[in-house]
C-alpha cells in the first residue's frame, strides 16, 4: 500500500472527523443541561469510531453517500445527454482538431496532475516523518518516566494503604494496585495499563487528612475502572496521526475535560452526599497548593494543566445518583449522530440508592443530617403540619419567616460576628426554632463565626424570659454547622437535655449533650461524641434515652455503637444491642447485601451485626458468603476470627 493512499484515507477521515466535532460541540451546547457528565464524555467516542473506520468502509445510511451518490446519476445523465447530442448532430471528430491545440490542453492537463502528485506525495512524507517525530517523542517520554517510577519506593504507610484497600472495595477492584512516592508527577496519577499503580508525592501524603486520601484514591481507581489510561493511549495515537488537524486536537483536549467531569460523576455515585461535599473541597485544595503539573503521557491525575476547576466544582454540587429524567435525550442524539457521522464520505465524493432510600421500606429510625437542605429533625417518626414550629415529636423545626429572628440573633453578636451560611443557604435558613425545655415555648438556635476564625463556630441559644430575649448559650466549638437539633432525658432525672449536633468534616459530625442548669445550658460531660448519623434510643423499663452512633467506615458501612450515660460517662450499653441491632442495623445490611451481593465488607458488617443481634446462626451463613467471594477486604483472617465469635 503506498504512503499516499495512506495519506489520503487520513486526510479524509480527519475532514470528516471535523465535521462530527463540530456536530458534537453544537449539540453539547444545546444540551448541555440535559445531558449529565457521563453521556457528555461518552458522545466523543464517536469521534474515535469515525477517526479509526477506514475510509472504505460505506453504508447505505452515509449522509455523504447520498450526496455521492446524487453527483454520480447527474454525471451520468449529463454524459449520456452529450454522447446523445454528440451523436445526433455529427459533430466533428477528432482528426478534424487541430492537433497542436489538443496537444497544448493535454500537457497542461498532465502538468496540473503530475505537479498536484508531486505536492501531495511530498505531503505524504512531511506527515509520516511527523508521526514517527512525535511518537518518538511520546514513547521516549514514557519509557524514560516508566524506568524512573521503577527506582521510586513503595508507600509503607499502614492507615495510607488501608485507605486505599477501602477505597477499594467500595469500587470491588480485586487488582493489585500498589502506592508509589514520586515527586515528578506533582499531581496524584494512575500510571500504567498493564501494571497500574497510583503515583503521589510523599511530602502531599504528610498533608492530606484521611479523608482526603479516600477522595484522591477513590478518583484514580475510577480512572482505572474505566479504563481511561488505555483511552487515553487511543487518543494519544489518533492526535499523532491526526497532528496537522487542529480541530481534532481540540475536540481531544474537551473530551479530556468532560472525562475527568465523567470521572468525577462516577466517584460521586458511590459516595453520600456529605462525602461528596469533601471531594469537591479536596478537589478544591489540590488545586490551590499543587502547580508545576507536568505532562506525562499515559498518566490520569486528579489536577492536570489548565484543568477546569470551576466546572467540576458545579458539577459536583449540582451531582444527582440517578439522573435517568432525559434519558432519551442522549440515545437520540447518539443514534442521529451515529447515523451521519460513523459512515464515510467516499473517495469519489471526499454516568447508590441514598441512605434514605434504602431504610424507607424498614422503616428506621436512622436520622440521616442532609447537608443540602435544613438541619436534621432528629428522627424519622417526625412528623410536621403547615406552618406550625412545633413537630408531633418535639423536633427542630425552622420558621417559614425568620427576619425578625435574624435581627434578634445579630443583636447578640459580637461587632466582628456572622451568622453561619453554607452552600446556598441564607441567614434566615441557619436560625432555627426548638422549644429546648419543654415550657412551650420556642428557643433560638444557631451558630456564628467570627471573621478571623476559620475551623470553629460558636453555638448560641437564646431563650425568652420575661418579654425579653436573654442568651443561655453561647460556645466555641469545633465544626462549621449545626446539623442535629434534639431533646431527650439522656439521664433519667425526668427532664429532658438538650442534644446538640456539629458536623466537624464531610462524614464526621460531632455531638455534646447539655443540661439546664439556673435557666442555661452546660454541657452534662466534656466529652464529645462523633458520628456520622445519630438515633435516639428507648430504654426498656426505663424513662431515659440512649444515643446510637453510625460512624462511617467504608462505602455505605457503618461502625454502630449504641451509647447510655453511667452519670459520668457515656458507655457502650451491650445490653441494649440485642434489640437495636435486630430491628434497626440488621434490617440495613440485609439491604445492602441486597443490593451489592458481591462487596465483602457488607456482608462482614451484616454477620457483625447479627451476632450482636443473637441471631449467631445466620451471621454463620453471612460470613460463609463473605469467605467465599474473597474480596481482600475484610481478610479472611478478619472473616474467620468473626466466625470463632459466632461459633461460641
Amino acid at each position: 500500500m503506498q504512503l499516499s493512499y495512506i495519506f489520503k484515507m487520513v486526510v479524509l477521515s480527519s475532514v470528516v472527523g471535523s465535521i462530527v466535532t463540530i456536530i458534537i460541540l453544537v449539540l453539547k451546547n444545546l444540551l448541555k443541561n440535559k445531558l449529565n457528565a457521563s453521556w457528555q464524555y461518552f458522545i466523543w467516542f464517536l469521534l474515535i469510531i469515525r477517526l479509526i473506520i477506514p475510509t472504505e468502509f460505506d453504508t447505505p445510511l452515509s449522509k455523504f453517500n447520498v450526496f455521492a451518490n446524487a453527483t454520480q446519476r447527474i454525471q451520468t445523465s449529463q454524459s449520456i445527454v452529450r454522447n446523445t447530442n454528440y451523436e445526433e448532430n455529427n459533430i466533428k471528430s477528432d482528426s478534424q482538431i487541430p492537433k497542436a491545440g489538443l496537444e497544448k490542453n493535454n500537457d497542461f492537463k498532465e502538468t496540473k496532475v503530475k505537479d498536484f502528485n508531486y505536492y501531495f506525495n511530498v505531503a505524504s512524507v512531511i506527515w509520516a516523518l511527523g508521526v514517527i517525530l512525535i511518537l518518538s517523542i511520546i514513547l521516549s517520554m514514557n519509557g524514560i518516566f516508566f524506568l524512573k517510577v521503577r527506582k521510586q519506593s513503595h508507600c509503607e504507610d499502614t492507615d495510607t494503604i488501608t485507605i486505599l484497600k477501602k477505597s477499594k472495595a467500595i469500587m470491588n477492584i480485586s487488582r493489585s494496585i500498589p502506592i508509589i512516592y514520586d515527586k515528578y508527577v506533582k499531581t496524584p496519577s494512575l500510571f500504567g495499563v498493564i501494571n497500574p499503580k497510583i503515583l503521589i508525592d510523599s511530602d502531599l501524603v504528610q498533608k492530606l487528612s484521611l479523608e482526603e486520601k479516600k477522595c484522591i484514591f477513590l478518583h484514580e481507581l475510577s480512572h482505572f475502572k474505566r479504563k481511561d489510561i488505555f483511552v487515553n493511549w487511543i487518543i494519544l495515537l489518533l492526535e499523532t496521526i491526526n497532528w496537522f488537524n487542529p480541530v481534532i486536537w481540540f475536540a481531544f483536549s474537551k473530551m479530556r475535560e468532560d472525562s475527568e467531569l465523567a470521572c468525577d460523576a462516577h466517584v460521586l455515585s458511590y459516595l453520600e452526599e456529605e462525602e461528596q461535599n469533601k471531594y469537591g473541597e479536596t478537589i478544591i485544595k489540590l488545586a490551590q497548593f499543587i502547580s508545576g503539573i507536568k505532562w506525562i503521557p499515559g498518566t490520569s491525575g486528579i489536577i492536570k494543566r489548565g484543568s477546569n476547576i470551576k466546572r467540576r466544582v458545579i458539577m459536583i454540587k449540582n451531582f444527582k445518583k440517578h439522573p435517568f429524567k432525559w434519558i432519551g435525550v442522549p440515545v437520540s442524539i447518539l443514534a442521529a449522530v451515529c447515523m451521519i457521522g460513523i459512515t464515510n464520505i467516499p473517495a469519489q465524493a471526499m454516568g447508590l440508592k441514598t441512605n434514605d432510600e434504602v431504610l424507607k421500606p424498614k422503616e428506621s429510625k436512622i436520622n440521616y443530617p442532609n447537608i443540602a437542605k435544613e438541619v436534621s429533625t432528629g428522627s424519622s417518626q417526625t412528623t410536621t403540619s403547615s406552618n406550625k414550629k412545633e413537630t408531633k415529636s418535639g423536633s427542630l423545626e425552622t420558621d417559614q419567616s425568620k427576619t425578625n429572628y435574624v435581627n434578634i440573633v445579630k443583636s447578640f453578636l459580637p461587632k466582628n460576628a456572622q451568622i453561619v451560611t453554607w452552600g446556598n443557604t441564607k441567614e434566615e435558613d441557619n436560625v432555627f426554632l426548638k422549644d429546648l425545655d419543654g415550657d412551650g415555648t420556642n428557643e433560638i438556635i444557631t451558630s456564628y463565626k467570627l471573621n478571623e476564625e476559620n475551623e470553629k463556630i460558636n453555638v448560641m441559644a437564646l431563650k425568652k424570659v420575661g418579654g425579653n430575649w436573654t442568651k443561655v448559650l453561647d460556645e466555641p466549638v469545633e465544626g462549621f454547622k449545626i446539623d442535629f437539633v434534639q431533646t431527650a432525658d439522656i439521664d433519667g432525672d425526668g427532664e429532658d437535655e438538650v442534644l446538640l449536633g456539629r458536623r466537624i468534616g464531610g462524614t464526621t459530625g460531632q455531638l455534646s449533650v447539655y443540661k439546664w442548669n439556673n435557666k442555661a445550658l452546660g454541657k452534662i460531660s466534656n466529652e464529645d461524641i462523633y458520628y456520622s448519623k445519630l438515633d435516639i434510643v428507648d430504654i426498656p423499663g426505663k424513662n431515659m434515652k440512649a444515643i446510637a452512633t453510625w460512624n462511617h467506615d467504608t462505602g455505605n458501612a457503618y461502625m454502630v455503637d449504641v451509647l447510655k450515660w453511667n452519670g459520668k460517662a457515656f458507655k457502650s450499653a451491650e445490653e441494649l444491642y440485642p434489640n437495636y441491632f435486630k430491628q434497626t442495623v440488621v434490617p440495613y445490611y440485609e439491604q445492602k447485601v441486597k443490593e451489592m451481593p458481591k462487596v465483602g465488607f457488607y456482608w462482614y458488617d451484616l454477620a457483625d451485626s447479627q451476632i450482636k443481634a443473637g441471631d449467631k446462626k445466620s451471621a454463620l451463613k453471612s460470613i460463609e458468603e463473605g469467605l467465599n467471594l474473597n474480596t481482600g477486604y475484610p481478610s479472611q483472617e478478619e472473616f474467620n476470627k468473626l466466625k470463632e465469635k459466632a461459633s461460641k
